[in-house]
């Protein structure tokens, strides 16, 4: 028994050595940069003051619409105007194939970067 209660500790101890060892490695000893260092702009200081609004004057130009009337069809006669079918082409010539597909492999797309 009195092994079995030493061996658990030391087991405990290890575990807890372990996980220190994790949570401490990998720290970069260098600060990282902010992004006004890297030459990103940042908010201006006037962000949201109404009281120092810039007016500009802008030039409007008025545009003149013309009014189109809706095409009647003649009415010669008095009678109504009835409408032709498209004539149809006398056949007799020789069929054409339909365009084939472009060349390549199947499917596919853009593959994704590897992340860092």
């Amino acid at each position: 028994m009195r092994r079995r209660m030493v061996a658990a500790g030391a087991a405990a101890v290890l575990l807890l050595v372990l996980i220190a060892v994790i949570a401490t490695a990998g720290g970069d000893s260098e600060p990282k940069p902010s992004p006004a260092d890297l030459g990103v702009p940042t908010t201006p200081n006037n962000l949201g003051d109404s009281a120092n609004t810039d007016k500009t004057d802008t030039e409007s130009t008025d545009t003149n619409t013309t009014s189109t009337t809706p095409a009647t069809p003649p009415a010669a006669g008095g009678g109504t105007v009835t409408p032709t079918t498209p004539s149809q082409g006398t056949g007799g010539g020789t069929g054409q194939a339909p365009p084939t597909p472009p060349q390549g492999g199947e499917g596919g797309g853009a593959v994704a970067p590897t992340s860092p």
